[in-house]
């Protein structure tokens, strides 16, 4: 097993239990974590916190002025109306998303019966959702390269992490090919990030472990965690050096729970990663959220 650097094993940092824990993001305002709870609904506060959204809430950005929700068909200020709806086709709801270097919106949705070719990677220009990848089934990890050049992206089934040639400027991406393909003993390649070396870090979904990639596609590193399926991860911390992780509370192919499944971890690396750019939202497209509770 790969670990030059010698890295410890990620530990629980919270005890909150999350049947699907996701997206977890940095707020460099405030030097704190939030994460989801997609299928509960609850973002999770790494100062204990939760708040109530309409379920399912699938990711949490950071915008310029406070914060947005993804939930299962729209994008929606909290505490606002909603400013951008999402065409789901034939797919069950949105799943992964992310802001690019830009602040530009991308959103994956998923199929829920897990058919291939009924979900997409989409991108939101203003108010308007563009379907940049069809055919997908489950539309998740995305992330950048530090020069902004390259989008990375993971259509979980296919167990294998795309790269693609990106135009910053405007958000068009070309050339799609595989970077990684993920062993079938290793687990289903779920959320990433991407560190400060250009290296991904991909969560493994039943694999009980995380990979990092070197810009060129090599493993260097496995990092074992007590959990069957972790979900993503993020970069945090006053120096973003601490790699948070999300889980789910999910059995292990035996049937077992894990004392941690469904917890939200961290560890200590080598390299840092980027702060997430705040998601630059168009003008309130009309419709008010359903009213989201506590804080």
């Amino acid at each position: 097993m790969s670990n030059p650097a010698g890295i410890p094993a990620p530990a629980p940092v919270d005890d909150r239990v999350s049947g699907l824990g996701e997206g977890p993001v940095w707020d460099v305002r405030t030097n704190s974590l939030r994460w989801v709870d997609i299928p509960a609904g609850v973002v999770h506060h790494s100062d204990g916190s939760s708040r109530q959204l309409p379920p399912p809430a699938s990711a949490i950005l950071p915008t310029v002025d406070g914060w947005a929700a993804v939930l299962r068909d729209r994008v929606v200020e909290l505490d606002g109306p909603a400013v951008a709806a999402v065409p789901l086709g034939a797919a069950e709801r949105c799943n992964d998303a992310k802001a690019d270097p830009a602040g530009r919106v991308w959103v994956g949705t998923m199929s829920g019966d897990e058919r291939p070719g009924r979900a997409a990677l989409l991108r939101l220009d203003g108010a308007v959702a563009t379907e940049v990848i069809a055919g997908a089934t489950i539309a998740n990890g995305l992330g950048w390269s530090p020069d902004a050049r390259r989008m990375y992206w993971i259509d979980t089934p296919t167990r294998r992490i795309d790269v693609l040639d990106y135009d910053l400027a405007d958000g068009s991406v070309r050339g799609r090919r595989p970077f990684v393909s993920v062993d079938a003993d290793a687990g289903w390649p779920d959320g990433l990030a991407v560190d400060a070396e250009g290296a991904l870090w991909v969560a493994l979904w039943g694999g009980s472990a995380l990979h990092r990639y070197t810009p060129d596609g090599r493993l260097d590193t496995v990092l074992p965690i007590g959990a069957a399926c972790p979900t993503s991860c993020a970069f945090g911390g006053e120096d973003l050096r601490t790699l948070y992780i999300t889980t789910a509370h999910r059995p292990d192919e035996h049937g077992r729970f894990a004392p941690d499944a469904g917890k939200l971890h961290a560890v200590r690396v080598p390299v840092p990663g980027p702060a997430p750019t705040p998601a630059v939202l168009p003008a309130a497209a009309g419709g008010t959220a359903e009213a989201p509770g506590g804080v």
